[in-house]
């Protein structure tokens, strides 16, 4: 494993607001970062780095997909 992922694995963000801390990449909302525990959705999402005030920026929440989600998946 490399040393980046061994902190980042092991490192919890104050997300303030939200300009610092990245949505998929970060671990902010339990105990891994959401591209770990939601890796197929990951995989299709364009922006991975996106930060958390740019999701949150709006209703529905800014997060485009590569493709349409569909069924339980």
């Amino acid at each position: 494993m490399r040393v980046k992922s061994a902190f980042f694995n092991r490192t919890k963000f104050i997300i303030g607001n939200g300009t610092n801390t990245r949505f998929w990449e970060d671990t902010w909302l339990g105990e891994t970062p959401l591209a770990l525990q939601y890796p197929s959705l990951y995989s299709i999402v364009q922006r991975r780095d996106a930060y958390i005030a740019t999701v949150f920026e709006s209703i529905p929440l800014n997060i485009q997909f590569k493709r349409t989600l569909a069924g339980n998946r």
